[in-house]
């Protein structure tokens, strides 16, 4: 078995844009390296970077290329703006809404209004909501005293309803990205 760690070029020192770019350049690298390679693949991320593989899906998709057996998505951001219509105030001792808000900011530039971005420009940077059409098959886990969690549930369920077999595991009263820190606990 090959795993592959992607070590993307992070914000604030790039934009999220060239972050995108590193991303879709290694899924094509794959593709020029072994055109099947997509048959035995399946894709991992967490947080921003289980957003990032929705938006590479969109884009794989988009640009008919070869799409990977299935993906596993740990506490995914669904896209930049959910927490603006549809955030649950929780208490997440992981993730707060006030970091959120800060993590985006730091994606989208530290001089640019969240406000003034417009759709276009939000395109090229967040994934398109309810456009899930030919994705594979959908592992999700999240907490549910995350703050995402309802548009978590909400995506999950769009997903559902555009026909991709897609499964939500949700850690009753469990913090973002929960299923990765057995890496760190003793028990």
């Amino acid at each position: 078995m090959l795993i592959l760690h992607v070590d993307f070029r992070l914000v604030p020192e790039y934009t999220l844009e060239e972050t995108i770019e590193d991303v879709i350049n290694v899924y094509q690298v794959l593709l020029d390296a072994d055109p099947n390679i997509h048959r035995r693949l399946i894709g991992m991320g967490d947080s921003s970077g289980g957003m990032l593989w929705i938006y590479l899906l969109q884009w794989i998709i988009s640009n008919n290329k070869p799409i990977p057996q299935g993906v596993v998505l740990h506490s995914p951001w669904p896209n930049l703006d959910y927490f603006d219509s549809n955030v649950r105030f929780v208490t997440d001792s992981y993730l707060s809404l006030k970091l959120a808000y800060n993590l985006r900011q730091l994606a989208i530039g530290k001089d640019t209004n969240w406000f003034e971005v417009t759709d276009e420009e939000l395109s090229k940077i967040s994934p398109k909501d309810n456009s899930f059409e030919e994705f594979p098959p959908v592992y999700i886990t999240a907490g549910t005293n995350e703050i995402s969690i309802d548009a978590i549930r909400d995506m999950t369920e769009n997903m559902r309803l555009s026909g991709v077999e897609v499964i939500l595991d949700e850690g009753e009263g469990l913090m973002h990205t929960y299923a990765l820190f057995h890496l760190w606990s003793p028990q």
